[in-house]
C-alpha cells in the first residue's frame, strides 16, 4: 500500500461521464468507479479527489443536458491528473485539451459486435474511442487483450497502454458452506439481452429440458429493449421452470451465486463482473469464448461458443450430472478470483497516474 507521507500529492480529476459512481445500479462500469473513488479516498491521503457526476442518464435528451454540464465542470476544473473512465468523456476531456489525460477502455465491443444495438450508439463510441486513443497520455484497459488490439488496429505503442484487471468484493462473495447448492439451478445474472447470449441461453435450456425435466433457469439483471422478445421466446418454446427475477440488489446477490449448479453467461460481448463474482462463491461457471471472457476465466471455467447452442447445452449438462467436474470447477473457479481485488486494482490505477507524473517531469 501506498498510503505514507513520502508519496508524491497531486490533485485527481475523475471524470465519471456518461456513467456514475454507484454499486446499485447493476452496471458494471457504475462500480468500477465506485470502487475506485473509495479506495483511492481509503489508501492515498496524498491524492485530492475532485469526481465530477453527472448523474445517471435516461434518454438523449438528458444525455445531452448532462454533457453539456460535464463540459461545464470540466472547464472549471484543475488538476494535475485527469482520468476519464470511458472514452465517452475521454474524447470531450481531449478535445478541450485537458492535460495529462488518462483514458479507461473497457473493451472494443463497438467494433466487434454488430446487429445487437443501437448503430448510432456504437458509431459514436467508436468515434470516441479513436480521438481516445490518440490524444490520451495513457490508456487503462482490463486485459491484454485489449491492449493487443488497440495496439494493431490503431498503431498505438504498448509503452502508453497499461493493464489493470477488475476486482470483486471477497468480503461480499466468498463460499458459503453453510448455504445449501440446488442440484439442477442454472443461473444467469446480467443485462437480459440477446448481446449477453440470453436468447442462446434459452434455446439451449429448451435441450437441457428434453434431457433433465426438473432443471430450473434463473435469469436475473437489468432489463433491456430486448426483455419481452426473450420472455416471449420461452413462452412460445413452451418452457417451465424459467423465472425472471429482474434486478437484484447487491446484498442478495450472492445468495443467488451460492445456491446455483452453474453461472452460465454466454455472452458475445466478453468479461463480465457477475462471472467474477459468481467464482469468488465457489460456483462452476460457463463463459461464452469472446474477446476477453478467455484471458480472465483462464482454466477456472468452460468456455463455450455463444451461437452454438449445442454446445452450450451439452456443457450445461455436463456441470448438471458430474459432481465430480462440479467440484473441480468449483476449486478453481475460488482460486482464479482469488487473484482479482479492487483494492489491487486501484493501486495499480494509482500506479498509472504516478507513471504519468513522473514522465512528464523527466521532459
Amino acid at each position: 500500500m501506498h498510503n505514507n507521507e513520502d508519496a508524491p500529492r497531486f490533485k485527481l480529476c475523475m471524470m465519471c461521464y456518461p456513467y456514475y459512481p454507484s454499486k446499485n445500479t447493476g452496471r458494471g462500469h457504475d462500480r468500477y468507479i465506485s470502487e475506485l473513488t473509495q479506495n483511492i479516498e481509503k489508501i492515498h491521503a496524498g491524492i485530492k479527489l475532485r469526481l465530477l457526476q453527472q448523474g445517471c442518464s435516461k434518454g438523449v435528451l438528458t444525455a445531452g443536458i448532462k454533457h453539456f454540464k460535464f463540459i461545464y465542470d470540466l472547464l472549471t476544473t484543475k488538476a494535475d491528473v485527469y482520468h476519464a473512465i470511458s472514452p465517452i468523456g475521454g474524447a470531450t476531456a481531449a478535445i478541450l485539451g485537458k492535460s495529462p489525460l488518462i483514458i479507461t477502455i473497457h473493451d472494443l465491443v463497438p467494433f466487434n459486435l454488430k446487429g445487437y444495438d443501437y448503430s448510432w450508439k456504437y458509431w459514436y463510441v467508436r468515434l470516441c474511442i479513436k480521438i481516445s486513443v490518440k490524444r490520451s497520455s495513457a490508456i487503462v484497459v482490463p486485459y491484454k487483450v485489449t491492449k493487443d488490439e488497440i495496439v494493431t488496429r490503431f498503431g498505438i505503442p504498448e509503452s502508453k497502454i497499461y493493464v489493470v484487471n477488475y476486482g470483486v468484493d471477497h468480503a461480499l462473495y466468498h463460499p458459503r458452506t453453510s448455504v445449501k447448492r440446488e442440484n439442477r439451478k442454472i443461473l444467469y445474472i446480467g443485462e437480459v439481452s440477446r448481446s449477453k447470449g440470453v436468447d442462446s441461453l434459452i434455446r439451449a435450456f429448451g435441450i437441457v429440458k428434453q434431457f433433465m425435466a426438473e432443471a430450473e433457469l434463473v435469469i436475473a439483471g437489468k432489463r433491456s429493449r430486448d426483455q419481452p422478445f426473450l420472455e416471449e421466446m420461452v413462452n412460445e418454446m413452451g418452457l417451465n421452470n424459467v423465472t425472471f427475477e429482474g434486478y437484484i440488489p447487491e446484498n442478495e446477490l450472492s445468495g443467488y451465486y451460492s445456491t446455483a449448479t452453474v453461472m452460465i453467461f454466454p455472452s458475445r460481448c466478453g468479461f463480465g463482473l457477475s462471472t467474477l463474482e459468481a467464482m469468488a462463491c465457489g460456483t462452476p461457471v460457463i463463459v461464452g469464448a469472446v474477446l476477453d471472457a478467455p484471458e480472465f476465466l483462464s482454466d477456472a471455467g468452460i468456455l463455450v461458443n455463444p451461437n452454438d447452442i449445442d454446445q452450450i447445452a451439452k456443457s450445461i449438462l455436463k456441470v448438471l450430472t458430474e459432481p465430480e467436474l462440479r467440484g473441480q470447477l468449483s476449486a478453481k473457479a475460488i482460486e482464479r478470483a482469488g487473484e482479482f481485488s479492487w483494492e489491487k486494482m486501484s493501486e495499480k490505477t494509482v500506479e498509472v497516474y504516478r507513471d504519468v507524473l513522473e514522465k512528464i517531469q523527466k521532459k
